[in-house]
């Protein structure tokens, strides 16, 4: 079992986290030929200029050129003797998916995060209604449910798919494709933990027959992937499955890092995101100057990924949100009440149903 993640202690050792990765992903010996290759393009030195994690906004967002470049070249040169790492890619919401590698150790560590933040889960069969394939979401859960010696119970789901402008009618068909399938596992097995998407949760709580059926077995529910309002979230948590505890996470779908559901203020204000650092460091910015919006203030997400697998630095994300102070501005933001953009980089964001 890997060490869990552990939040910085002070300044100064979010500095020297930094400071350490800038020379990892930098370095010939350890670096990828994505970033090593890339830094005499710089107009600084990343090593010697950038100190702290709000100087990563020196940076060009390169997050694009993940839906083109080669994997092999993602790879730091550091982790040539650990076992090959995993290919992941994106949900393809804002056009064609871009790829990451993710390491074991990485993964294993993604696990241990959720096993601390959700000890409820022990025990319950899983029900997954998330995409699999090439996607993040529930490859790690297969591992979360191994960790926990539960069975792992799985539905189909091409998330692209219904992205592609199949239109409304088809849309919904696909939805009760996807719930046919759910429906035949809550008849004949017993589900504990039901792991959904928003859209999916809110065509299942529709359904008398399932909502039914989730409420006779289901003590956890984990959701993601989409938007919940603060209406949506106390109307199922309290009025529609009420024995069952809520738990959410927000993040990009491709790295590995996550911002955990604030669970003492789940149900009765705006649901709000703790980061869980220091790999991910999120601020609520406007989007013409990059500079934080003042807290309460709604501004777009600027997220910076800084892990041993992955360096994606100054990446605004197609998502709005309520900056809220986490009580030292070095730490980064949480952040509320999150919703997709209209339109982002150009392309209209299409939720579906992930």
């Amino acid at each position: 079992m890997s060490s869990a993640i552990a939040a910085p202690a002070s300044e100064q050792e979010l500095r020297e986290y930094l400071s350490q990765m800038l020379r990892w992903h930098f370095g010939e010996e350890t670096g990828s030929r994505f970033w090593v290759g890339y830094r005499n393009a710089l107009p600084f030195d990343p090593v010697a200029d950038i100190h702290t994690f709000d100087d990563l906004r020196r940076f060009p967002s390169r997050v694009n050129k993940l839906r083109e470049v080669r994997v092999e070249d993602l790879v730091p040169r550091g982790l040539a003797e650990e076992p090959p790492p995993y290919v992941v890619e994106s949900g393809g919401t804002t056009g064609r998916p871009k790829r990451a590698v993710l390491s074991r150790p990485r993964i294993e560590q993604l696990v241990d995060m959720y096993c601390a933040y959700v000890p409820e889960a022990a025990g319950h069969t899983m029900l997954s209604l998330f995409p699999t394939g090439p996607h993040l979401a529930g490859n790690w859960q297969r591992r979360w449910a191994r960790r926990l010696r539960v069975p792992y119970l799985q539905v189909d789901i091409d998330p692209r798919w219904v992205k592609s402008g199949i239109g409304a009618e088809v849309r919904q068909r696909y939805v009760e494709h996807v719930l046919a399938q759910a429906r035949d596992v809550l008849r004949t097995q017993h589900v504990g933990h039901l792991l959904v998407t928003p859209p999916l949760l809110r065509a299942l709580a529709r359904s008398a027959e399932l909502a039914e059926r989730v409420r006779a077995t289901v003590r956890v529910i984990t959701w993601g992937g989409a938007r919940m309002t603060r209406e949506e979230l106390y109307e199922y948590a309290q009025l529609v499955f009420p024995d069952a505890v809520f738990v959410a996470t927000y993040a990009s779908s491709i790295t590995g890092t996550r911002a955990l559901l604030r669970r003492s203020t789940a149900y009765d204000d705006l649901p709000v995101f703790d980061p869980v650092g220091p790999e991910l460091f999120l601020r609520v910015v406007d989007p013409g100057t990059r500079g934080p919006v003042p807290y309460g203030a709604r501004g777009q997400v600027l997220m910076h990924t800084v892990t041993r697998d992955m360096f994606l630095p100054n990446n605004l994300e197609r998502d709005l949100a309520v900056r809220v102070s986490r009580g030292e501005e070095w730490r980064g933001d949480s952040v509320a009440d999150v919703v997709p953009m209209a339109e982002f980089e150009g392309s209209r964001v299409v939720e579906g149903i992930y």
